[in-house]
């Protein structure tokens, strides 16, 4: 009888576990799950992250190729205008030139018509 009831407790025993571990299968089941589903949300996260990394650095090497666009002309301009303004500066200078020249020419030639004029005396 000993033995009998032994055999039962053991069955039951047994039973029991076997209960216990099919149900800690599949909770081990669900965890596995949550945790593939929380891994898979993770690296959707990161790849959107990554994503908008990638386009803010795309944005802002688009920015800076702008500015840089943008300050070359205005050294183009400037470099235009300095040119402008020093041929300007160099044809005012000729024309003051000429005309100085042009004055001295004119009072040589007044002179000498006023030396003529005095005739052989002088």
């Amino acid at each position: 009888m000993t033995a009998k009831l032994g055999g039962v407790l053991l069955v039951a025993m047994l039973a029991a576990g076997s209960g216990f571990a099919y149900v800690s299968e599949d909770c081990d089941w669900r965890d596995r799950s949550e945790a593939r589903e929380i891994a898979r949300e993770a690296r959707e996260h990161a790849r959107e992250i990554a994503r908008e990394a990638r386009d803010q650095a795309r944005e802002q090497a688009r920015e800076a190729r702008g500015l840089s666009r943008a300050s070359r002309e205005v050294q183009r301009e400037a470099a235009r205008t300095a040119r402008e303004s020093a041929r300007e500066a160099s044809r005012e200078m000729r024309d003051a030139i000429r005309e100085s020249v042009r004055a001295e020419r004119e009072a040589l030639r007044e002179m000498r018509r006023e030396l003529r004029d005095w005739g052989p005396v002088y």
